[in-house]
């Protein structure tokens, strides 16, 4: 299913990374990235951050086929808009992984978006379609995921 997330970076102003447009909800793209994390990173957060978001800023249609639109078809290109968080609902994102160094180890940060708070969905899930969103949407966290840790039921990750 094409629930569009982000995979990305903390910043003072809240995240930056690329675009994920297949199976993005937790219990896919969340499960995805704990799992790579501890094998094919080798549990090297920095590593992993290096090849998932510098090494395609263009994004991804899916990890989980290793199918990037920056080298679709053996073709390179550095061309990409970097997703924040004040751009990511409003492109139809529904989560965002932020990764990073927490104060106990390495942890990946379940972000889900919500309609705008002044709309008259306020509150309500913000369900997004490719270029649409709710661009005064806001994210909330809806779990944080300690990588080192024991594996979430990712099922209970709703939000």
């Amino acid at each position: 299913m094409s629930t569009r997330s982000v995979i990305a970076a903390r910043t003072k102003r809240g995240f930056k990374g690329v675009y994920h447009h297949w199976d993005g909800y937790p219990s896919g793209l969340g499960a995805e990235l704990f799992r790579l994390y501890r094998s094919r990173f080798k549990k090297d957060l920095t590593a992993m951050m290096q090849e998932l978001i510098k090494k395609h800023p263009a994004g991804w249609s899916s990890i989980f086929n290793e199918e990037c639109y920056c080298h679709k078809n053996g073709n390179s290109s550095e061309k990409a808009l970097a997703v924040t968080e004040k751009n990511a609902s409003g492109s139809g994102c529904e989560y965002a992984y932020i990764l990073e160094e927490g104060p106990d180890g390495d942890q990946m940060v379940i972000l889900s978006s919500y309609c705008n708070p002044k709309s008259k969905y306020a509150g309500q899930k913000m369900i997004g379609a490719f270029g649409c969103g709710d661009d005064k949407g806001i994210w909330k966290p809806i779990a944080t995921v300690l990588l080192n840790g024991k594996e979430p039921k990712w099922e209970n990750i709703k939000a």
